[in-house]
């Protein structure tokens, strides 16, 4: 018997998540709660390459612990927190997705009827920058047809962001607080 690969991801990802958050760790944008937030997501696309119309990875909690609370009991314990993380993470990442995936499809059909193999930085940029659209997450949908992405582009894209943000900064505030 053949198990799908997505399963296996999902399987995978749903056991490092579940972890993670026992030992808490929460998604983020910074830290070991981005690297938690990649692996949920990973997972989180999977079920919707399998067709999952709605938040359905907290749903798998409960086998998991099943499986594996004896040997790992504060699955157990922090049943509670995972469900509702991986719930609330997977909803909001559900409109990410979908926006993306709508967005980055155009992208495709317009690099495929032109018979090139490389997606545009810029498209990438803004999939990542306007609607958190993760750059792995692009390569991966983008592998499985056989383009890339324009890299150079995308980290031009990056560094002019980064400058725009720096020249923007108006520091921590500290100046202003003085003053009051």
């Amino acid at each position: 018997m053949t198990i799908k690969p997505e399963l296996k991801i999902i399987a995978d990802h749903l056991r490092s998540s579940s972890f993670l958050i026992a030992d808490g760790v929460l998604p983020s944008n910074e830290g070991r709660g981005y690297v938690l937030r990649r692996i949920m997501r990973r997972a989180m696309r999977q079920l919707h390459k399998l067709g999952a119309k709605e938040a359905s990875m907290y749903k798998l909690v409960d086998p998991l612990i099943k499986e594996m609370g004896d040997a790992y009991p504060e699955l157990s314990r922090a049943r509670e927190v995972i469900i509702e993380t991986l719930k609330n993470e997977e909803e909001k990442f559900r409109e990410t997705l979908e926006k993306g995936l709508r967005i980055l499809e155009e992208e495709i059909k317009k690099v495929v009827s032109c018979q090139l193999s490389v997606v545009s930085g810029s498209v990438v940029f803004k999939l990542y920058d306007t609607y958190g659209f993760p750059l792995d997450l692009t390569q991966d949908i983008l592998k499985e047809k056989n383009l890339e992405v324009n890299l150079a582009e995308f980290e031009k894209e990056m560094e002019e962001q980064r400058d725009r943000a720096r020249k923007n900064w108006a520091g921590s505030g500290e100046k202003v607080e003085d003053k009051i």
